[in-house]
């Protein structure tokens, strides 16, 4: 493990995301709005255990990671902007279906 890797980890594609919970790379939040809450806190403090501290402050943070502002009416817009990137098409295509179907007896 290559310590100058701490914190780093890769963005995967935003197709989908409303489906895709949990999220983060740690599984920590459980919704799309926790997400946008998080970025717009510009991160968060875990009050317990291991990893206990305020992580807006952490060293190796993302300088892409400030946070911001979002009134309601742009919070329930970056929402729907999220939601509208499901795919009904492809989720619903029986080609993409599970392979492996539990066999009836």
């Amino acid at each position: 493990m290559n310590p100058a890797d701490d914190g780093r980890f890769r963005a995967p594609t935003l197709r989908n995301i409303a489906l895709t919970a949990p999220y983060m790379h740690d599984g920590s939040l459980a919704t799309l709005e926790q997400v946008v809450d998080f970025y717009a806190a510009g991160g968060r403090i875990i009050n317990e255990g291991d990893y206990a501290g305020d992580g807006r402050l952490h060293p190796t943070k993302s300088q892409f990671i400030r946070g911001f502002s979002l009134t309601p009416s742009e919070r329930t817009a970056v929402l729907a902007f999220l939601n509208g990137l499901t795919d009904q098409q492809f989720i619903t295509n029986p080609a993409h279906s599970d392979p492996w179907p539990i066999l009836q007896p």
